[in-house]
């Protein structure tokens, strides 16, 4: 057919990720009003509303005919460049990932670099507190040193890689014609965000979930060298949700046989290590049960866990 899926022109590369327990498509898009940061087709938005300009919004539609109004679903904040200038969205397992570029206008040559934001529902969208690029620029002189931006391609999967192809250029977009490249980022698997402790003992308390799977699966580092003591790596404790019924129950209370005293230590560096409590490491007891995980870490990454089947 000759006819477009949607009239709309919003200055980037739209794109459409598919929600299949929902039976709707999401399309990503730039706001059709102001969707270039401009204010009337000339001139920039001035200093307080330039965020309102280059930002992410949301259509859907259960038939790629009849769409929504597009709606905003994340904006630059005062923490943030006031320009989104690029979006991509992705599924990883149910998770949406949204990487999205920055550009440096006010203060800069139209320099891009590539953050990360997550959502569990693709509207509802949560950025890192520290804001640190996913993707950063190179040193001046490389040839990503002006312009990163993610490409329009989800990343690929490689045995225990994943690879992430950018457009780069040496300068920012204020010269955009004068050179471009293409650029691949490499990193382990499903390692978009980490959740570290050091020198000091740190300990992460999960939310509450009913148990669905029979083992306990980890992505993580823990290689705390050649002067490793006991307390190094990483302990999983199972604790007990609270009925309030009992005094004991008030408190922190791990199921008896899964505490950190028995967790078996983790010293490695795995995307898929099974964690064992004195050399057992089914679940299926505790399957249907409300519970939490409890994890003490030290010299030690945690990536993800999950409850495998």
């Amino acid at each position: 057919t000759k006819e477009p899926l949607l009239r709309y022109h919003s200055d980037t590369a739209n794109h459409l990720v598919r929600i299949p327990e929902l039976k709707l498509w999401y399309l990503y898009v730039r706001p059709s009003i102001r969707p270039s940061g401009m204010q009337g087709g000339m001139g920039m938005l001035p200093e307080g509303v330039r965020h309102t300009g280059r930002r992410l919004t949301m259509s859907t539609s259960p038939d790629l005919k009849i769409w929504s109004m597009p709606r905003t679903v994340l904006y630059p904040d005062e923490r943030d460049e006031p320009d989104y200038d690029q979006v991509r969205v992705f599924r990883r397992h149910g998770v949406f990932i949204a990487m999205y570029a920055q550009m440096a206008q006010e203060k800069g040559e139209g320099e891009n670099q590539v953050y990360l934001a997550t959502s569990r529902d693709g509207i509802h969208w949560e950025r890192t507190w520290d804001r640190e690029p996913f993707i950063p620029r190179g040193p001046a002189g490389s040839f990503d040193h002006g312009q990163v931006q993610q490409g329009t391609a989800p990343p690929l999967e490689l045995g225990e890689e994943m690879l992430i192809y950018y457009h780069a250029s040496p300068f920012g977009q204020r010269e955009w014609y004068s050179e471009a490249s293409v650029g691949v980022a490499r990193m382990r698997k499903d390692r978009f965000i980490g959740q570290w402790a050091g020198e000091q003992t740190g300990y992460l308390l999960t939310r509450q979930f009913v148990v669905e799977g029979s083992k306990l699966v980890l992505n993580c580092t823990a290689l705390p060298g050649n002067y490793q003591t006991p307390a190094d790596g990483i302990r999983v404790a199972i604790i007990e949700a609270p009925d309030y019924e009992t005094k004991e129950t008030m408190w922190e209370k791990a199921v008896p046989g899964y505490s950190l005293e028995d967790c078996d230590n983790i010293i490695t560096d795995n995307t898929a290590h099974t964690v064992t409590w004195k050399g057992k490491s089914d679940l299926s007891a505790f399957k249907g049960k409300a519970l939490y995980l409890r994890f003490q870490m030290k010299k030690a990454g945690l990536y993800s866990f999950q409850i495998a089947r």
